[in-house]
C-alpha cells in the first residue's frame, strides 16, 4: 500500500522521466508501446487468469476484456501520429492574411488515471495508452477491490525495458494523493466520487476528465414491442452480472402495459444465461461486499413496498438475477447506483412522467427508449440530457464505457 509520501515521490520521478520521453517523439514512443503490446500478448493466459480470479469473471469474459485493452493499444498505435500532428488552419479575415496559424498540443507532465473495479484492465489502458503516446508520464491508481491485474500489467512495462514513465499506486490513501500531485486526472467511477474528484482538481486548477456511472435507464412506452423490449432490458441489465457502468438499473413503463411488460420481463430474466458456453455461471460478482450492498437495496425496496417478481437473494460472490415490481423514487434502488443484476420496474402515467423521472437525480450515462413511433422516440431523445440515448437499441448498455472513442 502506498502512502501519500510514496505517491509524491513516484510522481516526482515520473515528472523527471517525462522530459526525455517527450523528446523521444511519436516514433520512439510507438516503439515502446509496441514492445509492451507484444509482452501483453505473450502473457495473455497469465493475465486473463489473474483478471478472472480477481474479478469473479469467467476466463472467457476476462479474455474479452483483455482483447479490448489490446485493441485500444492498436487503435492509438494506428492513429496517434495523426491525432498529434500540427494543424494549420487558414486565417479568415483580411488583417490576418499574412499571419500563419497553427494548432499543436502541449503535453501534461504527469497524468493520473483512477480506474474502477468493473473493467480494471481495459479502463486503465483506455486512458493510460493515449497519454503515454502523447508524451506524458502516467500513474495508475486501480480500485482497491481489484489492484492485482493492473499492478501486474504496469510491471510489464518495466519488464520490456521501457522508460520509467508508467507506474501504479495502490491502496486507499493513493487516490487522494494522486489527485494532489498530478497535472491531469482521468477518473472513471461513480457520480458521487466524481464530484469529489472534480472539486479537488478544481482546487488545484488542473484539468480532469470524468467517466461517470449512475442510473442508466430503459423507458418502455405503451406502443412498444413488448417482447423485444423485455428481451433487450434483460440483456442490458444482466450482462456481466449488471456490473457495467452502462447497465440498465431502472425501468420506467407506461401504466397501460405495465403488468404485461413485467410478465414478459420475468420470463426473460428466468431464462437468462451467458451467451458464451464457457461462462458456466454468469451471476458471479466481483466482491462479497458488493453482493451485500445489492441485497441491502433489495431489502430497502421491499420494506418500502416493492415486490420481488424473481430472484432477490445472494450469498458469497453470487446474486440472483432480480426483478422488482412497484418500485418508486423513495427506494434507494431507484437513486443509488447498483452495479448488480437488479432490475427495478416503476409504473409511470405517460411519456412526460417517464422523462421527468429519468432526469432525476440525473439521466445517468445511457437511456434506451422503447416505442414503435419514430416521432415519439425522437421527442424523448431530444428531451433527455444523458450522454447516450437510443431508440429501440440496447447496445449502449453493453459497450464498456470509454471504448468507442
Amino acid at each position: 500500500m502506498d502512502s501519500p509520501e510514496q505517491v509524491n515521490t513516484a510522481v516526482n520521478r515520473l515528472r523527471a522521466a517525462q522530459i526525455p520521453w517527450r523528446a523521444m517523439g511519436v516514433i520512439g514512443r510507438l516503439h515502446w508501446l509496441t514492445q509492451f503490446r507484444e509482452w501483453l500478448l505473450d502473457s495473455d493466459d497469465a493475465i486473463t487468469d489473474l483478471l478472472a480470479s480477481e474479478t469473479g469473471k469467467s476466463v472467457s469474459a476476462a479474455r474479452r476484456e483483455f482483447d479490448l485493452a489490446v485493441e485500444a493499444i492498436d487503435y492509438h498505435r494506428s492513429h496517434g501520429a495523426e491525432f498529434l500532428g500540427v494543424q494549420r488552419p487558414r486565417a479568415h479575415s483580411m488583417p490576418t492574411l499574412g499571419v500563419h496559424l497553427s494548432i499543436s498540443y502541449r503535453r501534461c507532465a504527469v497524468v493520473g488515471v483512477i480506474a474502477p473495479w468493473t473493467y480494471p484492465l481495459a479502463l486503465s489502458l483506455f486512458d493510460a495508452v493515449p497519454a503515454l503516446l502523447s508524451g506524458c508520464s502516467v500513474i495508475v491508481k486501480p480500485s482497491s477491490v481489484t489492484p492485482l491485474t493492473v499492478n501486474e500489467v504496469v510491471s510489464g512495462w518495466a519488464r520490456v525495458g521501457a522508460p520509467a514513465v508508467l507506474t501504479a499506486a495502490l491502496g486507499p490513501e493513493a487516490g487522494p494523493a494522486v489527485l494532489d500531485t498530478v497535472d491531469h486526472v482521468h477518473f472513471t467511477g461513480s457520480a458521487d466520487t466524481g464530484k469529489v474528484v472534480a472539486l479537488r482538481a478544481a482546487s488545484r486548477l488542473i484539468p480532469c476528465r470524468l467517466g461517470l456511472g449512475g442510473k442508466s435507464t430503459a423507458i418502455v412506452l405503451a406502443d412498444a414491442d413488448l417482447d423485444r423490449a423485455a428481451a433487450a432490458v434483460a440483456l442490458g441489465g444482466l450482462a456481466e452480472c449488471g456490473q457495467g457502468y452502462h447497465s440498465i438499473e431502472r425501468v420506467f413503463v407506461e401504466s397501460a402495459v405495465y403488468e404485461a411488460f413485467l410478465d414478459k420481463l420475468g420470463t426473460e430474466v428466468a431464462a437468462f444465461g451467458a451467451e458464451d458456453p464457457e461462462d458456466t455461471d454468469p451471476y458471479v460478482m466481483t466482491s462479497a461486499a458488493h453482493v451485500r450492498f445489492v441485497a441491502g437495496q433489495v431489502e430497502d425496496a421491499v420494506t418500502k413496498g416493492a415486490s420481488v417478481r424473481i430472484g432477490g437473494a445472494g450469498t458469497g460472490n453470487r446474486f440472483e438475477p432480480t426483478v422488482l415490481a412497484d418500485a418508486d423514487p423513495a427506494m434507494a434502488v431507484m437513486t443509488q447506483q447498483t452495479l448488480g443484476p437488479l432490475l427495478p420496474v416503476m409504473r409511470v402515467a405517460d411519456v412526460e412522467e417517464a422523462i421527468e423521472r429519468t432526469a432525476l437525480p440525473w439521466c445517468g450515462p445511457s437511456v434506451s427508449v422503447w416505442t414503435t413511433d419514430d416521432a415519439t422516440g425522437g421527442y424523448v431523445r431530444a428531451r433527455l440530457t444523458a450522454p447516450e440515448v437510443t431508440v429501440n437499441d440496447v447496445s449502449i448498455h453493453l459497450t464498456p464505457p470509454g471504448f468507442a472513442r
